[in-house]
């Protein structure tokens, strides 16, 4: 996730706030970074939270200023501790990367949880995935699960397909190829190229969904297309299997506009 993926999503608490954070935003779109630097940074001296948020991000790219993640981190943690959740999951992002911070990765846990309790999709994925693996936290398969489920529920593929993952592999529950596939399916639709070809070798092998030759042709066609060299080797396999009638049908798929 990046940066400044939701730069400016919504107004400033103190709507007197406001209309120069429009002005801001107005400059930034038209690539006016030196204008909206100015009006930022002087909301920012202010206590603007918002918009210490979006002059954290400047620095962090070095739009219109020198790039500095030094100075990135300083402004995303006063807004961060002003409570912007924005700015809670860049500082986070940025602890974890090792920018302008020390890279303690208990402190990036500690910001994406604040983030993640605000209601933040990619927050949610992301903490999921540290307590899944046990970076920055103690392992903990049940948190990881709620983590993800809060995401998946926004939408979030990668949420969506890690517990697709967790329910394939019996990490925390019990093993539900069926729940799995489902999980799969939701972020295979949503192009995450994992659960494509998770959900393609399912198809191929019938493990918690109806085996389908030309589905899992699809599918794994599509994941190999995004780079999944594991969905390529499964490919393999399925093209040695499927009839020619099977083929058509997974082109006619594949075709813009094919049916699903």
């Amino acid at each position: 996730m990046g940066l400044l993926d939701r730069l400016i999503r919504r107004k400033d608490e103190r709507s007197g706030d406001e209309p120069t954070m429009a002005r801001a935003r107005q400059a930034f779109d038209g690539k006016d970074y030196a204008t909206a630097l100015a009006l930022w940074h002087d909301l920012a001296d202010r206590g603007v939270a918002r918009a210490q948020s979006n002059l954290a991000g400047l620095y962090s790219y070095g739009w219109g200023v020198p790039r500095d993640d030094a100075l990135a981190a300083a402004w995303f943690r006063r807004a961060a501790e002003a409570g912007d959740p924005i700015a809670q999951q860049n500082l986070a992002l940025l602890y974890y990367e090792g920018r302008g911070t020390d890279g303690d990765l208990a402190e990036a846990a500690r910001w994406y949880t604040k983030a993640a309790e605000a209601g933040l999709a990619d927050s949610q994925n992301m903490l999921s995935w540290m307590y899944l693996e046990g970076v920055g936290v103690a392992r903990d398969y049940a948190v990881a699960r709620r983590w993800a489920e809060a995401a998946a529920a926004q939408g979030n593929a990668s949420a969506q397909c890690r517990l697709g993952q967790m329910h394939h592999n019996a990490w925390g529950t019990a093993r539900d190829p069926a729940e799995a596939a489902r999980w799969f399916e939701l972020a295979a639709a949503l192009d995450d190229a994992e659960a494509q070809m998770m959900l393609g070798a399912a198809f191929h092998l019938g493990l918690g969904i109806a085996k389908d030759q030309a589905q899992a042709y699809r599918w794994l066609a599509l994941a190999t297309a995004r780079g999944n060299e594991l969905a390529a080797g499964f490919l393999h396999r399925v093209e040695a299997v499927m009839t020619a009638e099977e083929r058509a049908r997974a082109e006619g798929m594949l075709a813009p506009g094919g049916a699903s």
